[in-house]
């Protein structure tokens, strides 16, 4: 048995045939929002378990044959605002190697979307992932996942891609929901990260030599019938929805920046209303920048800065904001990203962008406790 910092207790049987990783982790947090930029009393104020997971990896009878299982029982990871049940099952897959290059998957993971959200959340550089993923993100969904790897000249490359069923983790089926397409490319012109860094935010090993990724995908999901696609409210009829990421990230000696521009476009963005709820349902059709930059030091002490921009289309301003964000965060590492302590001051502002000199803003403290193996 041995402690790992990327995969935690490691148990290998004695003939071999098997290997089983087990981790966890904890995020408790606490956030305080005043009622306004200038106005500083506190509009709300809170302490919570943010996450707490489960985590099991590994191989059986064959290193070919892996698994992917992970549980989540915050009320946060059991999805409890837009699933009648609780939702503790985020990961349940199993792989099968075909070559040193191919691998295929069948069961439920994320998506290969925007890459801070396929960053896990807890090896994020701030208390939690920007505005631009929580609007637009693909997130987690049940099918068949294959994932490529080789190389072009000396430049390493990357390939993804999955064909889901489109509605999301553990979803019931619903007649008439179609399917998902989601596909993604990855070129690395300087080499692989060390540690795997280009999916870990901050450049905690401090690379020696500069390292960069960039990404691009695209997803189609037909006839979705949750406001986010795989996530989100139920609306009241489907729609076809269209995402298109680009995202980089860049590390040199403790300095790392990480860039990311979504787009989603939607068949049907709103829908007839307003509903029981004097709510009308729409889908955040539009586009989102988010931009990091960060600098760690020998001794693990981290200072990043953050912005982040949701901007909706024109059929949906009147109904939903643009967001803006400008955060500041300080971090400490005391065990890789395992044990960790983070904080975070976000200036936050909200247009509609119909209405001019309507703009709504506040400030955002957030500490958080990361402990985990």
């Amino acid at each position: 048995m041995v402690l790992d910092d990327k995969e935690g207790i490691r148990i290998l049987a004695r003939d071999t045939s098997a290997g089983i990783n087990l981790r966890f982790r904890i995020q408790n947090r606490t956030d305080f929002q005043t009622q306004s930029g200038r106005d500083l009393d506190l509009a709300s104020h809170g302490g919570y378990i943010k996450r707490l997971r489960l985590r099991s990896s590994g191989f059986l009878l064959s290193k070919k044959l892996t698994y992917s299982l992970q549980l989540g029982f915050s009320p946060g990871d059991m999805d409890l605002e837009n699933s009648e049940d609780p939702q503790i099952i985020r990961d349940a897959i199993v792989f099968y190697q075909f070559t040193p290059h191919l691998k295929i998957g069948l069961g439920q993971s994320k998506l290969p979307g925007n890459r801070q959200r396929v960053i896990s959340s807890g090896e994020q550089q701030f208390v939690d992932r920007s505005i631009v993923n929580a609007t637009f993100t693909l997130d987690r969904d049940f099918g068949l996942f294959a994932f490529y790897q080789n190389q072009l000249g000396n430049m390493p490359i990357h390939l993804q891609a999955a064909i889901s069923n489109g509605d999301g983790r553990n979803a019931s089926p619903v007649k008439g929901s179609g399917v998902a397409y989601t596909g993604r490319v990855e070129a690395l012109p300087f080499g692989e990260f060390t540690m795997d860094g280009d999916y870990f935010e901050g450049d905690w090993v401090r690379e020696p030599s500069p390292k960069l990724s960039i990404g691009v995908s695209f997803s189609e999901n037909d006839n979705a019938y949750r406001a986010g696609g795989q996530i989100g409210r139920p609306l009241p009829g489907f729609t076809d929805l269209q995402s298109l990421i680009a995202d980089m990230v860049f590390k040199y000696n403790g300095w790392a920046t990480y860039h990311e521009y979504n787009r989603r476009t939607a068949g049907t963005p709103v829908f007839s209303g307003p509903t029981e709820d004097n709510e009308t349902d729409f889908v955040f059709a539009g586009h989102g920048y988010n931009g990091q930059l960060s600098y760690q030091f020998p001794s693990h002490f981290e200072l990043a800065g953050r912005y982040s921009v949701i901007t909706p289309t024109r059929e949906v301003e009147r109904l939903v904001q643009q967001t803006k964000q400008y955060t500041l965060a300080a971090n400490y590492y005391l065990r890789w990203h395992r044990i960790k302590l983070q904080s975070d001051l976000t200036y936050q502002t909200k247009d509609f962008l119909p209405i001019t000199n309507d703009t709504q803003d506040a400030w955002i403290l957030r500490i958080q406790v990361e402990l985990g193996i």
